[in-house]
């Protein structure tokens, strides 16, 4: 399962499509432990005695404890360690939340790209001992390599994610490569998206032929490397490359989950298959905080061991050296800018400012910040994928640990007169798009379908201006300064400025009921789902990569069922009544639930061509729109337990024209998602569209196209075709 973003083969031709991934309601009380045990490496002291006041300890689990409540993370693991003694280790939440199983202290996390620190560890060592050099063409080493484009790339450009290679190109079970050196080997088959050392694009790939370099030049599995040279010698041993012949680790490994804030689905439990068959260099570690926090001290000690010297002071200062800005990275420490290393990432003033911290984060939630001129380490570790919560503990970090200020978070409360901002706003510049803003505890959500959802909070140094959390370039603010609701909305979306008038309903729209009669009408689809069940074939096309499959559809009344081959990978998702799976030759099979369910439930071709009022709670025509072609009427679709749709419907023929919406991605959270139907074709007295082209605002989704070549309608059996996969 590839660190980041996975490749989406889901047939895309509906209305609120959810995704299911190649690679992978209880009680929401919080369960914290104590620690029992002493870190061998970084015995327990009172805080006071290495100067840290206990109330700013208060303050840290104060907050990870409010991010539990929140169901911002399932569960996790805060470990702070100044001058080398242990003041903090805490466990919040839940090992596994559907058992309510208690996380324990010392779990073993999944660590993510918290790996690629040691692959890169391992590279500067071979370059200590002159086996290898930084400006080495990387083709004189792999000679798979040596094609157009690819003999430019060297050492240095593959651990300063500057070669130009893709950030993922696994499309296979990893079960299927034999060894590390075939997936670095499939990825050179590929495109460069940019020439070598013109620009960044972190990089898996490159992290990957990292180890295989290493491996090529010792004569031995880059994971045996890192035991022999890293893990061995700092006594790392809650530390795994892999899984396998492991079997007591499982129990310490908490249930993984994918997702976002209150809508976290598990996807790996402890008696699933190891998810790594093979080491990746740039992912595949699983480790404890304390076990990690012996590597981060050995960067500490600049490279050193006790009396040995595992690493070169050189090695240090050019592995931390900034190389490359990450635009748009938050400013939470003190306004330094945040850099791309020889894997690390630092925190410096400026690009030849020595960094004041550096550290690594996982995407299953794994993070780290280290503060040279302090001493002092600070580990999160959590098992939820796509949650933001490492940015919202940095500002917290810097606040009580920096700059002292150790007075307790204010208790969230809904934001006072919020209530006149939300509503319905139009793009000044766009006819069709629109943005709604609903209230939040901690502020405002602002959803615009097709594009993109997210959380503005209070920007603290400018009243009635919200910022997105995960973004703060983007803002809003709103016009109007009485009780009533605010007339306009004004976006900032870096440097972007525009008024957002609030819509007004038209008195010459049809009403809903003349609106949804039109698109029943249109298609015809309950008629030909009520004669058995529907079959759909054709192909499937991710246009980003090129990649293309097969896919079946089974859809009735009762359910749907959509089967996706690409290569050796098999998809199918399922949906029965109020019940949902998903499965994959890759991750194995999930019932989903809560946001995922909700998406795969409207994600049907009897929802979004059939009666909206079935399926929906809120339905409103909203605009009459006119094209170049055709004139458009735009319905608005709700329903709490899915982000919105946006209907554009054809006024002339009834006929469904377009979807807008966001869905949920576990990893990347929620995702702008627009859909256009086209080439219909009659089925039996029915109207489907045999082609659909998915557009995700997300740059690694991309574009995916769907064509199907034939339909039918069968007597096959809906318990089997619709049962749990």
């Amino acid at each position: 399962m590839p660190d980041g973003i996975r490749v989406p083969t889901t047939t895309l031709t509906h209305a609120a499509t959810w995704l299911a991934l190649l690679f992978c309601g209880l009680c929401a009380a919080e369960a914290r432990a104590s620690a029992t045990e002493t870190p061998g490496f970084f015995p327990p002291v009172e805080p006071t005695e290495v100067g840290v006041d206990p109330a700013a300890l208060e303050v840290l689990i104060d907050h990870v404890e409010t991010l539990v409540d929140q169901e911002e993370v399932v569960g996790g693991e805060l470990l702070v360690i100044q001058d080398r003694r242990t003041i903090l280790r805490h466990a919040f939440g839940w090992r596994d939340r559907e058992t309510a199983e208690p996380m324990a202290l010392d779990a073993v996390y999944c660590v993510r790209s918290m790996t690629k620190p040691l692959a890169g560890t391992a590279v500067q060592m071979l370059v200590d001992a002159g086996r290898l050099e930084l400006e080495t063409p990387v083709f004189e080493i792999l000679p798979y390599f040596d094609r157009a484009g690819w003999r430019e790339i060297t050492v240095d450009h593959l651990l300063t994610h500057t070669g130009g290679l893709p950030f993922s190109t696994i499309g296979r079970p990893l079960a299927d490569y034999p060894d590390l050196e075939a997936v670095v080997r499939e990825a050179t088959e590929r495109d460069l998206e940019f020439e070598p050392g013109r620009g960044f694009q972190y990089s898996d790939a490159g992290t990957d032929a990292l180890g295989a370099i290493v491996a090529r030049v010792t004569g031995m599995p880059v994971e045996q490397f890192l035991q022999q040279r890293i893990l061995d010698p700092l006594e790392m041993r809650d530390t795994f490359t892999l899984l396998a012949g492991r079997e007591p680790v499982r129990s310490r490994i908490p249930s993984a989950y994918s997702g976002g804030t209150g809508h976290w689905s598990r996807h790996w439990e402890a008696s699933d298959p190891p998810i790594f068959p093979v080491f990746l260099p740039s992912q595949s570690l699983y480790s404890t905080t304390t076990d990690y926090a012996r590597f981060l001290s050995l960067w500490l000690d600049g490279g050193r061991l006790g009396e040995r010297q595992l690493l070169s002071s050189d090695a240090v200062r050019r592995a931390l050296s900034p190389r490359s800005l990450l635009e748009g990275y938050p400013e939470s420490f003190g306004g330094l800018a945040a850099y791309y290393a020889q894997q690390w990432t630092v925190r410096a003033a400026g690009p030849e400012a020595t960094p004041v911290v550096f550290g690594h984060d996982g995407s299953d939630g794994t993070h780290t910040w280290v503060w040279p001129d302090r001493d002092l380490m600070v580990l999160f570790f959590t098992q939820s994928r796509g949650s933001l919560a490492g940015l919202r503990l940095e500002p917290v970090l810097q606040r009580v640990l920096i700059e002292g200020e150790v007075e307790p978070e204010a208790e969230v409360r809904p934001l006072l007169g919020t209530e006149r901002l939300t509503g319905l706003y139009w793009d000044e510049t766009n006819a069709s798009a629109y943005y709604l803003v609903t209230t939040h505890p901690r502020g405002l959500v602002v959803e615009r379908p097709g594009r993109f959802l997210g959380l503005f909070v209070a920007d603290p140094e400018t009243a009635g201006r919200f910022v997105m959390e995960s973004q703060p370039r983007m803002a809003v603010e709103f016009g109007g300064d009485g009780p009533g609701p605010a007339p306009a909305m004004r976006t900032d979306f870096g440097g972007t400025i525009e008024d957002n008038p609030r819509h007004q309903a038209s008195a010459d729209l049809p009403s809903v009921d003349e609106v949804v009669a039109r698109v029943v009408d249109a298609h015809g689809i309950d008629r030909l789902a009520r004669r058995g069940v529907v079959r759909l074939t054709g192909s499937l096309t991710l246009q980003s990569s090129g990649m293309r499959g097969r896919a079946t559809t089974h859809f009735g009344m009762r359910g749907q069922r959509t089967e996706v081959q690409m290569g050796s990978v098999r998809e199918v998702t399922v949906t029965d009544g109020d019940r949902a799976w998903y499965q994959s030759s890759l991750s194995g099979s999930e019932e989903l639930s809560s946001t995922r369910l909700a998406q795969a439930r409207l994600d049907r071709f009897v929802v979004s061509l059939g009666d909206w009022r079935e399926h929906f709670e809120n339905l409103e025509v909203l605009k009459r729109l006119e094209t170049k072609d055709t004139t458009l009427l735009l319905v608005r679709a709700a329903t709490p337990q899915a982000p919105s749709v946006t209907f554009f419907v054809e006024e002339s023929t009834g006929r469904l024209a377009v979807t807008e919406t966001v869905v949920l991605v576990p990893g990347l959270g929620f995702v702008g998602l627009q859909v256009r139907h086209r080439d219909y074709r009659q089925v039996e007295g029915a109207w489907l569209p045999f082609r659909a082209t998915a557009e995700f605002a997300s740059k690694q989704l991309g574009r995916i196209e769907t064509r199907w070549s034939k339909a039918t309608v069968e007597d096959g059996s809906a318990e089997t075709l619709f049962a749990e996969p």
